[in-house]
């Protein structure tokens, strides 16, 4: 059995639906295939659910397994909060920022991948040394990819208080190009006069509500960082990560009310993806 188009028009485009052009695959997807992929690995999953409880095989250590997920997980917190941002700048006018919103796509996230590289390389080092100097080298390792994530949400936050300055002080960096392509139809060839900014028109209510939102979560996870930062380079035996409290209310609490924000001021629903224009990495 082969899925089929709900209708032989295409809404959008008015025309009959055609199968190269309008579906993202290029193709029909088989509907017994699929459901046999997803009973597959559905199965395959439930095995190894089954053989790792069985085999005990997170038992050597769930101390640092426990340590390497809660510091792995925000990392992606932080990515999204980049392409948020993106988004934003291609909605309000790339033409405020310093770079392209491509550029700061592969910038911001580029980074963030990284840091996560080198933290799951003191992770795994952390896990499978033998003595506390080898852990405690692990941990150093860990801290190196915190540093280096804070280092990146300082810059995007930077970037982003001057974006909105330019925004709000109508002093883009050069010109959209639609302003571009009337002024250069309508102007005389000896004219000075300057294409007229346009980003606080875009700097809809929605848009403004997702930046408050940005900034909430952004400033909770930074919170989080510096006392995982401090938390880290003070040893696997310190007093401040021997501290429950600390962990609680600087951590796990951060977090959470990180994930509650975008929750509330969630981008799906205030800067939708609506075309292609949107893209982050376009």
């Amino acid at each position: 059995m082969v899925m089929q188009p709900p209708s032989a028009i295409n809404p959008d485009t008015g025309l009959p639906w055609n199968v190269k052009t309008d579906s993202p695959f290029g193709y029909v997807p088989t509907l017994w295939v699929c459901i046999l992929f997803v009973a597959l690995f559905s199965l395959t999953g439930l095995v190894h659910l089954y053989q790792s409880i069985s085999q005990n095989v997170w038992s050597q250590n769930p101390y640092i397994m426990q340590i390497v997920c809660t510091i792995f997980g925000p990392s992606f917190m932080t990515a999204a909060f980049f392409i948020i941002f993106v988004r934003i700048i291609r909605i309000v006018g790339p033409e405020y920022s310093r770079l392209s919103p491509r550029i700061y796509s592969y910038l911001f996230v580029g980074t963030d991948v990284t840091a996560l590289l080198i933290q799951s390389i003191g992770g795994a080092m952390a896990a499978t040394a033998n003595t506390p100097a080898g852990s405690a080298t692990g941990a150093h390792v860990m801290v190196g990819g915190i540093i280096l994530q804070m280092v990146a949400i300082t810059v995007y936050a930077l970037t982003s208080i001057e974006y909105f300055w330019r925004v709000y002080r109508e002093r883009p960096l050069r010109a959209r190009e639609q302003d571009v392509n009337i002024s250069s139809r309508a102007a005389s060839p000896n004219s000075l006069e300057k294409p007229v900014a346009r980003g606080l028109e875009n700097l809809t209510l929605n848009v403004r509500t997702m930046v408050l939102g940005l900034i909430i979560a952004t400033v909770l996870v930074y919170i989080r960082s510096i006392y995982r930062t401090a938390e880290l380079l003070d040893g696997w035996g310190g007093p401040v990560i021997t501290n429950q409290l600390l962990f609680d209310l600087l951590d796990g609490v951060p977090v959470f009310l990180a994930m509650v924000t975008l929750n509330i001021f969630h981008p799906g629903r205030l800067i939708p993806n609506d075309g292609p224009e949107n893209g982050v990495m376009a």
